[in-house]
């Protein structure tokens, strides 16, 4: 856990943040399908994640998706979505996971000469690099590659755009942002925070008044660096989110998809598109009796001093969240209505956790006219 100033008050009695409740409700839910491993504690197994596709012929068009997944708003769906296109007919040359950045830093080891740009046949798919020329990928950078993406690849961009301008082809840089109350409970319960001996989950009051769970995504945009009293970091983290060419919301992830399809050149393609939303189910909490202790905190068991920690802790994502909001792509025009497109159980969910914490009167608008307000 990282050291993180506190700015909020330390010592709150149990009774003084939360309410017992009298049922536990579920974990909040998420766009999502199979889940590929489960995690954490009290014993649960681990299956290897497959990490990624290669397709071995030649793609006209070049073009690269660089996808910045934050932890828990979507990544994991939108690299389903991806892998599914290296599905004959295959639209995609190759997809490289997080761990296998060093085989997209390859096709451009000019560019990335400090990032171990080396391809190695058994991590990357085939015995030599793809020709970027004629292929269309994409790569994740997430957990540890986000710092990555932020050191090296942001800098670069530019000269990266214009290489591949130069070649008749597009990069898109993609990344989504979650109602900031809905992701830090869902990372509160995916990752509990341990007390000191390591054996019981921090109480989710407690860990709002720490000060650790302060401006989540924010620090995702500025390689995770401590929270800092107010919101300084912020004017930065969203001069970051605008360098992206796509920015979705989390409970609005087709449109996100197909704005990607257009940027590539693609024709939209809805069975695809369905068949990985589908397909695809994350597990929702740590296991064992850690994840079982941190699965009982909801927003509703939280009291008026609980929710306005809660508040405190989200108010500067509050900002990147509504420029996630204006910049959203549009619904697509099919005949799936939009609460179908917008996946309205996660979004109610959303909206029910939403109303519960103080808001600025701006986002409580633009939250309505994204999700309603049911």
């Amino acid at each position: 856990m990282l050291a993180i100033l506190s700015t909020t008050p330390a010592v709150h009695s149990s009774a003084e943040l939360y309410e017992p409740a009298a049922a536990v409700t579920a974990p909040y839910p998420t766009a999502g399908g199979v889940a590929r491993r489960s995690t954490g504690g009290g014993g649960a197994t681990r299956r290897r994640r497959g990490p990624w596709a290669v397709v071995p012929q030649a793609q006209p068009g070049p073009s690269v998706v660089l996808l910045y997944h934050i932890e828990k708003t979507g990544g994991s769906a939108v690299m389903k979505w991806l892998k599914r296109q290296t599905h004959a007919p295959s639209r995609l040359a190759a997809v490289y996971s997080y761990s296998q950045t060093s085989c997209f830093f390859a096709l451009h080891a000019d560019l990335f000469p400090g990032m171990e740009p080396r391809w190695r046949d058994k991590l990357c798919g085939g015995a030599a690099p793809l020709d970027w020329r004629s292929s269309k990928v994409a790569v994740e950078f997430h957990s540890y590659s986000k710092g990555f993406f932020l050191r090296s690849v942001l800098p670069a961009l530019g000269a990266l755009k214009r290489r591949y301008a130069e070649a008749n082809g597009t990069v898109v840089a993609v990344t989504s942002i979650r109602e900031p109350a809905s992701h830090l409970l869902s990372k509160y319960r995916m990752w509990p925070p341990r007390t000191a001996d390591r054996t019981h989950a921090v109480p989710l009051p407690a860990w709002l008044a720490s000060g650790e769970a302060h401006s989540l995504q924010s620090r995702a945009l500025l390689s995770e660096r401590p929270a800092l009293p107010g919101c300084e970091g912020l004017t930065e983290a969203r001069a970051r989110l605008g360098q992206f060419d796509v920015v979705g919301v989390t409970h609005c992830l087709r449109p996100l998809l197909a704005a990607i399809e257009e940027r590539l050149g693609l024709p939209h393609d809805p069975a695809r598109t369905g068949a990985a939303l589908a397909a695809y189910h994350r597990p929702q909490h740590w296991g064992g009796a850690i994840g079982r202790e941190a699965s009982e905190w909801t927003a509703s068991r939280l009291n008026a001093t609980g929710r306005r920690l809660l508040g405190d802790a989200t108010r500067c994502d509050e900002s990147l969240y509504s420029d996630a909001l204006r910049r959203q792509p549009p619904p697509l025009e099919t005949k799936e209505s939009v609460k179908t497109l917008c996946q309205p159980p996660a979004a109610a969910a959303q909206w029910r956790i939403w109303q519960s914490i103080p808001r600025a009167a701006e986002n409580t608008t633009l939250m309505s006219e994204a999700i309603g307000s049911g």
